[in-house]
């Protein structure tokens, strides 16, 4: 049921992009091309969009257009407590063989300036106390932390000598095994990250790793990445956008995909053709156009609601699983099967209300309204009309779970031709009209929401 990662063709790395999106790689290309010397790139985008997929494909396409390229997963690696143990590991894996021993140097100079192994501070105190009484203790600390800020103000500028001869040495050894081309070292999923992880990682690839011949591209949700930087330092007033910016020297945010693409490629990856295209079905006149419907559903709702790709993954492949409840025969209601799934994993309370029975008619009109709010303002819009139905296919359904108690009710009266409830803003002559036409064609199928959440729910065998 879960959609397993798009497989990336080492010769045309975007075949498999069902988003269209190998003209923004191309774009991010040429920026790399044309600012060789080094920067540090931010791919923005929220949590879902894809933003792993996209980096994937393109760091292939980089190393097809003769890149070195490293992938590093931080969220993966903040179990590490020194950011540096990750970076350098990743970058000594470009290192060929002859200059390896140089790396090793390399490798021990900046190990001097680990900050998470033990601090500085501390084994220079533990070291000048030794063993004592608590008096003792705190006398000779005192001392031991004067003769240890003395001996770092002292040894301030070897140190930055130190650091800038690392740099230096980084840089030469960059350039020996890039092929002449940056380096672009791609930090992924940091926005996932423990918050001070998060931030160690930008201070040292902003003080130790920005080198010339290394663009660093980081792939982030920015709005995540702001909210661990706030948690970091333990404040809502730091100015997020503001700190980002001593990093972050060029930032592209991922344009959105086209929903109905996307929607589509679901349809086929998740196989529901074989339900709502079966042959027997596709003769039926009350079925057939249950793909078309399930379509245009999926894509007003999942546009209208903002949904991300991961998301929307989400709703068609548990609609896969419901659908193997239902006989190839029985009647489904794909718009109103699709909006209740939603309704269950993204508005729960609402879904708790329906399948409890907690609402009348129209609060179910004040709730769908809510939810559409967009699509149901233009009457002219296509969408209108898919919703208006689908909304009467969800009051029809809903009414009937109601049958054989006092709370039953005739929906609209054919000799008035007026609904028996206030539908708020919505057309009440075209909602008659979709009333009706569930009246004439869905009777004999004993429809009720209450059937359709004891599927939703899988409280019923799969019959397929």
């Amino acid at each position: 049921m879960k959609h397993e990662d798009i497989v990336i063709d080492k010769k045309n790395p975007f075949a498999n992009c069902k988003l269209g999106r190998e003209p923004y790689a191309n774009i991010l290309s040429s920026i790399v091309d044309s600012y060789a010397k080094g920067f540090v790139l931010a791919i923005n985008g929220e949590w879902g969009v894809g933003k792993t997929t996209f980096v994937k494909m393109w760091m292939q396409k980089l190393k097809n257009e003769g890149h070195k390229t490293i992938y590093f997963n931080a969220w993966e690696n903040d179990f590490v407590l020194e950011p540096m143990v990750g970076i350098l590991g990743e970058l000594k894996s470009l290192i060929t063989s002859d200059p390896e021993k140089r790396f090793d140097s390399i490798l021990k100079g900046f190990a001097k300036f680990s900050n998470k192994i033990i601090p500085a501070s501390l084994k220079f105190v533990a070291k000048s106390i030794g063993l004592g009484g608590i008096a003792d203790v705190i006398e000779k600390g005192g001392e031991a932390m004067a003769a240890f800020f003395e001996n770092e103000i002292s040894n301030y500028d070897q140190k930055k000598e130190s650091l800038q001869s690392l740099r230096n040495d980084l840089c030469n050894l960059v350039a020996q095994n890039n092929g002449g081309k940056p380096v672009v070292f791609i930090i992924d999923e940091l926005d996932r990250c423990r918050p001070d992880y998060a931030v160690e990682v930008l201070e040292k690839v902003k003080h130790f790793f920005s080198v010339q011949g290394i663009i660093f591209v980081l792939s982030i949700d920015k709005k995540q990445l702001g909210n661990s930087i706030r948690g970091f330092y333990g404040s809502e007033n730091i100015n997020a956008d503001e700190y980002l910016r001593r990093f972050i020297d060029i930032e592209y945010s991922l344009p959105e995909p086209s929903i109905k693409d996307f929607c589509e490629y679901l349809y086929d990856y998740f196989t529901l053709n074989e339900f709502f295209e079966n042959e027997w079905r596709c003769t039926y006149d009350t079925f057939k156009d249950d793909s078309l419907l399930f379509k245009k559903i999926s894509v007003i709702l999942s546009t209208e609601k903002h949904l991300t790709l991961r998301k929307i993954e989400k709703l068609f492949a548990y609609t896969r699983l419901v659908l193997k409840t239902f006989r190839i025969e029985g009647c489904v209601l794909p718009e109103v099967v699709f909006m209740l799934i939603y309704l269950k994993y993204y508005e729960n309370d609402l879904y708790n209300a329906i399948k409890r029975n907690k609402l009348n008619i129209h609060d179910i009109v004040n709730q769908i309204n809510s939810i559409f709010t967009i699509s149901l303002k233009d009457k002219e819009q296509y969408e209108y009309r898919t919703l208006i139905f689908a909304m009467a296919k969800l009051i029809y359904c809903y009414n009937n779970s109601y049958r054989g108690t006092g709370y039953y009710q005739s929906l609209f009266s054919r000799e008035n031709e007026e609904l028996s409830f206030d539908t708020g803003e919505i057309d009440k002559n075209f909602l008659y009209l979709a009333l009706e036409h569930c009246d004439q064609k869905y009777t004999r199928f004993e429809l009720s929401t209450k059937s359709l959440i004891q599927k939703i729910d899988l409280l019923e065998s799969l019959k397929q």
